[in-house]
C-alpha cells in the first residue's frame, strides 16, 4: 500500500529530543521561542506564536480577528474540517466559496460573489491546497473592499513560496497565516502549529489566549492593588485577563521541529522531484490528468492530486 503519508526521523532528530529531555525544560522553555525565531526568519515576517496544533492555531487566529457569535468566515469546501471548525468553536457560521478547477484554491470570482451576498463575515480563511499558494493579492484586494480580515491556511503550505518570490507566512496579504507540523506535513512536530502575523496587537493577543487568557510580555496589569506592594510588584501575581486555552506546545515538540526544520529545503525538493516523475508518468493517460500543473516550482506539495 502506498501510505498518505509517511515521517522522517533521523538520528539528528532523535538525538535533538533526547537533548531536550536532559535539559532543564520540558515545556515553556527556550526551544520553543527558538522555533518561533526560526520560522519567523524564515518566512519573512514579525512575530510567529508556536501552538499545540494547526487546529489550535486556526481558533486562535479566528478568535484574534474578532470572529464570533453573529459574523461568519468564508473558507474553501475543499479542505480539512478544521478550516470550517475554528469559525464553529467561536460561535460563528462558516460560508463557503467554490473553488478555481484549475488550482483547487478558493476562486476569487467565487469569493467575490459570496462577499456581496453576506452582510455578516469577519474573516476568509483561503486554503493553499496540497501546498499550492492561493491567489492572495486578489483574494486581499476583496477582502479589504468588504472590510473582512485574510487568515491564510497554510497548514499543506510550509516552504512553498509566492509568484513573487516571497515565502508563505509572510502574511504580506493577510493579517495572520497558520502553519501545521503533524507528521503528515513538510516537518514533524509530532503534533504542533504556528501562527505569523506582522501585526503587534495580534501578537500580543495572540501569546495571551495560547495560555489561559493570562497577561504576558509587558501586559499592563489591571488590578494594581493586588499587584503591587509598597511599590514593588508581587513576582508571583498575574491575571487572567481574557477567557484562553491550553494550547501551549512543549519544548519536546519543539526541540524535534528545529531539528527537522533544518531539513525542510531537502524535504520540499524532495517532493518536487516526485512531482516530475508523476507529472511524466501520468501524462499520456486519457482519463485523468494532474491538477496544479501551474506553480509546480512555487508549491509545497503536500499532495500530489490527479
Amino acid at each position: 500500500m502506498i501510505p498518505y503519508g509517511k515521517h522522517h526521523i533521523d538520528e539528528d532528530d532523535i538525538q535533538a529530543v533526547v537533548d531536550i529531555l536532559r535539559s532543564n525544560f520540558l515545556t515553556q522553555g527556550p526551544a520553543v521561542e527558538a522555533f518561533e525565531k526560526a520560522v519567523a526568519e524564515y518566512a519573512g515576517v514579525k512575530y510567529a506564536v508556536a501552538v499545540s496544533s494547526g487546529t489550535a492555531a486556526l481558533h486562535l487566529a479566528a478568535l484574534a480577528a474578532g470572529v464570533g457569535p453573529g459574523k461568519s468566515v468564508v473558507t474553501s469546501p475543499i479542505t480539512f474540517v478544521a478550516s470550517a471548525n475554528a469559525a464553529k468553536y467561536c460561535g460563528a457560521d462558516v460560508v463557503f466559496a467554490d473553488i478555481d478547477p484549475e488550482t483547487i484554491n478558493i476562486s476569487p470570482d467565487a469569493l467575490r460573489e459570496v462577499l456581496l451576498k453576506n452582510a455578516n463575515i469577519k474573516a476568509v480563511v483561503p486554503v493553499h491546497f496540497a501546498g499550492l499558494p492561493c491567489d492572495m493579492i486578489a483574494i486581499k484586494n476583496l477582502a479589504d473592499d468588504a472590510g473582512v480580515f485574510v487568515i491564510e491556511d497554510a497548514a499543506h503550505a510550509l516552504g512553498a513560496t509566492y509568484p513573487n518570490g516571497k515565502r508563505v507566512g509572510c502574511s504580506e496579504n493577510s493579517l495572520m497565516t497558520i502553519f501545521s507540523f503533524h507528521p503528515v506535513k513538510a516537518i514533524s512536530a509530532g503534533e504542533g502549529g504556528m501562527i505569523t502575523t506582522n501585526d503587534e496587537a495580534t501578537y500580543r493577543k495572540l501569546i495571551r489566549l495560547r495560555s489561559h487568557g493570562i497577561n504576558k510580555l509587558d501586559d499592563l496589569l489591571q488590578v494594581e492593588e493586588e499587584a503591587f506592594a509598597d511599590g514593588d510588584q508581587n513576582p508571583w501575581y498575574y491575571e487572567m485577563q481574557e477567557l484562553g486555552f491550553h494550547y501551549r506546545i512543549t519544548d519536546i515538540q519543539c526541540g524535534l521541529a528545529l531539528s527537522q526544520f533544518k531539513k525542510l529545503d531537502a524535504f520540499i525538493n524532495r517532493r518536487r522531484d516526485l512531482v516530475k516523475k508523476y507529472d511524466l508518468a501520468f501524462a499520456k493517460m486519457r482519463n485523468c490528468r494532474p491538477a496544479q500543473t501551474k506553480g509546480r516550482n512555487e508549491s509545497g506539495h503536500h499532495l500530489y492530486v490527479l
